[in-house]
């Protein structure tokens, strides 16, 4: 298959250096343009562009997609197929059809489940036991094309954002070869399905205020919250008026049954806070300017005291 790769970030740059190792050639590559990085800001060139100049492939890297050079060298290339990973804009109809035949996405979740800019993200905060990786047919509206593949993942109790996305990542590169590879050269091969309207849910950007904790939730619904923002940006509680992460907690259970006091600190030797419902034992956590710390450590490097509270962005308002 002659194909254009479309991509950025993590994901896809594992999935370009997937298609680059099969018998699929690529004709060129469209990423984002290179942004600054790093504590001095400089400009760096994205993971997607790296992985590009190492197989010495043609990068296109503009503003936008729409932009006149780079949506003509897309049809002008008469490509097979378009592969699009992670690009993070809107494609329109006329430039995602105009390979012969059609362009494929890689989504990690199992569609129509989480569709939109944050799907990880929202299978943890909903709790859900098993999410996955989808290569579907792009589509005018986001992530509603066609299914042409799925693999599942479980997801395990400890796994956080992180630790989710390295077990997604590569399996959706591998899944979008294994897809390319079943095409022949007359586009047939590849039995898709539409998906089930009836089961769409929303992933919806994340915003700053979703980062807050609210001591007054269940301590479950807490730490999924935690899970699903760790390891970065991480959760964010307030302590003796400063802004503090929460990377890692351990739900306390009936340990201790006494009435919670939502945001009460207490507990040895690693500190426990009050949630709703029940305590949350804190595991990792990240003061301000600093690194993640033990939470054994916080408690006896800060010389904690019983009765001193978190709080919430009302805090710091």
């Amino acid at each position: 298959m002659k194909l254009v790769f479309v991509g950025t970030d993590v994901v896809g740059a594992l999935a370009l250096k997937a298609i680059i190792g099969s018998s699929h050639e690529i004709l060129f590559v469209v990423s984002q343009p290179d942004r600054p990085k790093g504590r001095g800001k400089k400009i760096q060139p994205g993971l997607v562009r790296q992985i590009a100049d190492e197989a010495e492939l043609t990068v296109y890297q503009p503003e936008s997609i729409r932009d006149e050079i780079t949506k003509n060298a897309i049809i002008e290339a008469k490509p097979d197929i378009m592969v699009v990973v992670s690009y993070g804009e809107y494609i329109p109809s006329k430039i995602f059809k105009a390979p012969e035949f059609g362009s494929i996405n890689l989504h990690p979740s199992l569609l129509p489940r989480w569709r939109g800019a944050a799907p990880v993200r929202y299978a943890l905060l909903e709790g859900d036991e098993v999410t996955g990786v989808t290569v579907q047919y792009l589509h005018k509206r986001m992530d509603a094309g066609d299914i042409l593949a799925q693999a599942e993942v479980p997801i395990e109790p400890d796994d956080d954002h992180g630790s989710l996305c390295d077990k997604l990542y590569p399996l959706g590169a591998d899944l979008v070869v294994s897809v390319l590879d079943k095409f022949d050269e007359k586009g047939h091969g590849v039995d898709s399905r539409e998906q089930d309207e009836d089961q769409v849910t929303q992933a919806p950007k994340i915003t700053k205020d979703d980062l807050w904790i609210d001591w007054n939730s269940p301590a479950v619904n807490i730490k999924n919250k935690i899970r699903a923002y760790a390891p970065s940006p991480g959760v964010r509680t307030v302590f003796r008026g400063e802004l503090y992460k929460i990377l890692k907690v351990a739900e306390v259970g009936s340990e201790y049954p006494n009435e919670p006091v939502p945001g009460l600190i207490y507990g040895l030797p690693y500190p426990v806070v009050d949630c709703a419902d029940q305590a949350l034992r804190i595991l990792t956590i990240q003061p301000p300017g600093k690194k993640p710390m033990d939470g054994a450590d916080f408690r006896n490097g800060y010389r904690l005291a019983d009765g001193e509270m978190f709080g919430g962005k009302e805090m710091m308002d």
